[in-house]
């Protein structure tokens, strides 16, 4: 996805900032909104998410620090990260949020040898049905604001790629792709569908983040046909995750620091 010159230096600047004030090397630094999604509007802001470490001395204090480091938010801006540590111990609680970071297709700034290390440990505790729980939950939260004969886009896309990236891991047992369109087509092959979400999304990409729209009954169908599919059988035959990252997985990256 092409981002101005200036949005993007904007964002080179708040990370070299926030490396020296906070004395951290940034491992990792992603869009994790709509833009990386491939639905953005015109108004949407950059969700500019990172993983950043300390030094090494830092991980051995008794008393543990702030492990989040967060940027005021500005209109077009909103940019924070985890600590390594951090990340790593919610990636093995199942949380959905530090796989899909580093799946991103959109890079701001990477250490070449810590950020392809990270992604390979994270990916390596995938859970399947924790991250099916994940993206179920919030699809049946959503469930409500596409009910009606319009809805703001934002919301259907949102309910959507929930819902979808759940059938995903059902029927993958992967963590689902971050961009729509590659997650609709490891779906479905119906061009009536593929075409009609095509138009969908270049619908939202003219009208701001507010607007509402009918939806096209293709969409709207396939989505919830794949929404009331789910069952307990499904859940069932889910994998648990493959391994749970500890201290020597930290200690083996932070010595690439």
């Amino acid at each position: 996805m092409n981002i101005s010159g200036t949005i993007e230096n904007d964002i080179q600047e708040h990370l070299t900032k926030i490396e020296q004030k906070h004395d951290v090397t940034i491992i990792a630094a992603i869009e994790s909104g709509s833009r990386a999604w491939g639905f953005p509007s015109p108004d949407s802001d950059y969700d500019v998410r990172f993983i950043y470490a300390h030094p090494k001395d830092w991980y051995i204090q008794l008393a543990r620090e702030r492990d989040v480091i967060e940027v005021p938010i500005n209109p077009v801006l909103d940019i924070s990260g985890w600590d390594i540590r951090k990340a790593m111990n919610l990636a093995n609680s199942g949380n959905a949020v530090v796989q899909e970071w580093l799946v991103s297709p959109i890079v701001y700034r990477q250490h070449d040898v810590l950020a392809p290390l990270l992604r390979q440990e994270i990916a390596a505790s995938f859970n399947a049905k924790a991250t099916y729980h994940h993206y179920f939950s919030m699809a049946k939260g959503k469930l409500g604001d596409v009910s009606g004969d319009e809805v703001k886009l934002k919301r259907f896309f949102y309910f959507a790629r929930a819902t979808l990236s759940a059938r995903w891991i059902v029927e993958k047992q992967t963590m689902p792709p971050i961009e729509f369109g590659k997650l609709l087509a490891g779906l479905t092959v119906e061009s009536q569908v593929l075409n009609a979400f095509t138009q969908l999304i270049y619908a939202k990409a003219q009208l701001g983040e507010a607007e509402v729209l009918s939806l096209n009954p293709d969409c709207f169908a396939f989505v919830m046909k794949a929404f009331v599919r789910f069952t307990d059988e499904d859940i069932e035959r889910l994998e648990p995750k493959h391994r749970s990252l500890d201290s020597s997985d930290l200690r083996r990256l932070l010595g690439h620091l």
